[in-house]
């Protein structure tokens, strides 16, 4: 090759690759760097979220593509604001506050309830800032000045900082740019098997460690896509139309009253070999001692959620309906636009008069409307019976307060009719967070384990709400036992509490529960005690001692949350009550867990994998809730 050859070539490609670099400027002066940031910002957030970020930094390096989907819509939110602002730091510094206040929400919510940001979380601001209130007045001061500084900041580099100038077609044609590639790069979010083809770090089923390991941003926008109910595989709305079209037949006129408490944050987490209540009050003495009565069932349920998620509990238990087989990460009560098939409006068709209690407020939930779908003749909300600044305690509405209305409804019911009652109600005065919750506190109980102040205190101040809960079950246990009408109680809790420690407790305290742990250290994770009692009027109706030996209860005492409802109807003799009732029954006695991919089977073996015949039939119980949500007509 000659001298002149080289030159040649440079003098041919010189003028190509200046176009090239006058072609890429635009993209060299605002694309790459806001990558960079962007990069940046997925960074910080992957550190604030992920319990592995050394693991987490591995996976992205094996799966370059798992870290651009979670950088890319970064990226494009900051895109996007630039164009609409034409200031690279504004829209750099307001992409960067969004995404970390995400994060930040991510990590507390994840530490309280062992659960992840859910995009349905959006859906429940009203719920958020109602709680948030009741966080400590010096957290929120501060968490108030940071967000009023990082906005003054913002509203300074929009003002001050001198804006790109664009054509106006630019300014659009970026716009319409980023919004197109947002929408094709929400097939990637939508795909299902590219999500689970990533690795889990820990147990691959617990959602938290999917987060974790696949990072925030990429995790949030799947489960955005994830979040619409789908029609079943296999479902046909004849087979169970033909079923429900059955008119109601109860083999029985014996109906005594039913009160059903649901109580918030109540466990038995207080039994425990580290801890000890010796001269101190048990925290479950009244729940103990009306479980060893002779007209009583007890047990757990293994429900839905964990430090949260109260109305799913409720629905599972008064539907029949399983919340874990929605495949949908709202709110199972979301769902209930219309009349619905539940425990109260069958019993409603009996003759009985129904009544809800929730001393929160009437939205939260949306429970105004979703209690008169299911067949509630009569609500009561915070706003209708109860005064937080005379009836609170720990910042709501306390558990005497919701007894006394119970005992209030029910007096005025029997002055007025002689129709039986269902009255059902939802506690809500121990719930989260429990810092400093009821104040400066004596010991109340004492312990072998080294806690720290802070710890001692949160159990401290939880252990008083379980014991305030119990005392006033207390009271309606000696209530009913004196009455001479017939009475049967029904309590269970709710969840676990959701403590600001996260799950240190259970590792620190030697808990059987871990939730990367066993398949019945997992379930445990979602256990809370149950008790169905009867007094000796309700005992003349039915006794539920010979009615639970038909009804095959297993021997460790465990079912699942949405068989409660239906095992009550059982112990009372209400078979034909409800076809969906009477195939929950059948099928609690083969399955008495069905618990998402966790399953106890009638000898008590915990299995994640079904034979072709069970999974037939829990394919049936997750078919007819769909059924009964969307295609049912009553």
């Amino acid at each position: 090759m000659s001298e002149q050859e080289p030159r040649s070539f440079l003098r041919r490609i010189l003028p190509k690759l200046k176009k090239l670099a006058k072609t890429l400027s635009p993209f060299l002066r605002t694309g790459l760097p806001f990558f960079c940031c962007a990069l940046a910002i997925t960074g910080i957030i992957c550190a604030i979220t992920s319990e592995h970020v050394y693991l987490l930094a591995v996976n992205f390096l094996h799966h370059p593509l798992l870290l651009l989907l979670n950088v890319l819509p970064v990226l494009l939110v900051m895109l996007l604001l630039y164009y609409i602002s034409r200031r690279m730091v504004f829209s750099a510094g307001l992409t960067a506050g969004l995404f970390v206040a995400m994060a930040l929400a991510d990590r507390i919510k994840s530490s309280m309830r062992q659960e992840p940001l859910l995009p349905t979380d959006l859906t429940l601001v009203k719920e958020a800032l109602a709680i948030l209130k009741t966080f400590p007045d010096f957290t929120l001061l501060v968490g108030g000045f940071g967000i009023i500084f990082f906005l003054l900041l913002l509203i300074l580099a929009l003002l001050l900082a001198k804006g790109h100038e664009f054509a106006p077609k630019a300014r659009l044609k970026g716009v319409g740019g980023v919004l197109l590639c947002a929408l094709l790069l929400n097939f990637c979010y939508n795909s299902q098997p590219l999500y689970d083809s990533f690795p889990t770090i820990g147990n691959p089923n617990f959602q938290v460690n999917q987060y974790s390991s696949r990072g925030l941003i990429y995790s949030f926008l799947h489960q955005a896509n994830a979040m619409q109910v789908k029609e079943p595989n296999g479902y046909i709305a004849e087979a169970f139309e033909a079923l429900e079209g059955q008119p109601v037949s109860v083999n029985t006129d014996k109906k005594p009253h039913i009160f059903m408490i649901m109580g918030e944050g109540f466990s038995d987490l207080s039994e425990n070999e580290h801890i000890s209540f010796e001269g101190y009050r048990d925290p479950l003495e009244q729940f103990k001692a009306i479980c060893a009565e002779e007209n009583a069932v007890s047990g757990h349920i293994a429900v839905p959620n964990y430090g949260g998620g109260t109305s799913n509990t409720e629905y599972d238990v008064l539907t029949a309906c399983p919340t874990r087989y929605l495949g949908s990460s709202l709110p199972s009560y979301n769902f209930i636009h219309r009349e619905f098939d539940a425990l109260p409006r069958r019993l409603r068709q009996i003759g009985y008069d129904t009544l809800a209690i929730h001393p929160g407020d009437a939205w939260f939930y949306n429970r105004q409307n979703v209690y008169p779908h299911m067949g509630f003749d009569a609500c009561y909300f915070s706003e209708d019976s109860f005064d937080l600044e005379k009836q609170g305690k720990g910042e709501f509405i306390s558990d005497e307060a919701a007894v006394d209305k119970i005992f209030q409804t029910f007096r005025q019911h029997i002055r007025t009719t002689n129709a039986p009652l269902f009255s059902f109600t939802v506690t809500i005065q121990n719930h989260a967070p429990y810092e400093e919750k009821y104040g400066a506190l004596p010991p109340n109980f004492s312990t072998d384990t080294a806690l720290s102040p802070v710890e001692t205190d949160l159990l401290r101040q939880y252990f008083q709400g379980v014991s305030d809960a119990d005392e006033q079950l207390g009271r309606l246990w000696r209530f009913a036992k004196t009455s001479p009408e017939p009475i049967v109680l029904v309590y269970f809790g709710d969840h676990l509490p959701g403590f600001s420690n996260g799950m240190d407790f259970f590792s620190l305290l030697d808990y059987p529960i871990d939730a990367d742990g066993t398949l019945e250290e997992q379930l445990a994770l979602y256990q809370t005690p149950f008790l169905i009692w009867q007094n000796d009027a309700a005992n003349e109706l039915c006794d539920i001692k010979q009615t639970a030996e038909k009804a095959e209860l297993p021997e460790n005492g465990v079912i699942s949350s949405h068989f409660l409802g239906s095992l009550l109807t059982e112990l009372l003799g209400m078979d034909g009550l409800s076809p969906l009732y009477d195939y929950s029954c059948q099928l609690r006695k083969k399955l008495p867990v069905c618990a998402g991919a966790i399953y106890v089977d009638e000898w008590g073996a915990y299995t994640d994998a079904l034979s072709e015949e069970r999974r037939e039939a829990v394919k049936i119980l997750r078919n007819w809730q769909y059924y009964k949500l969307f295609d049912q007509k009553l």
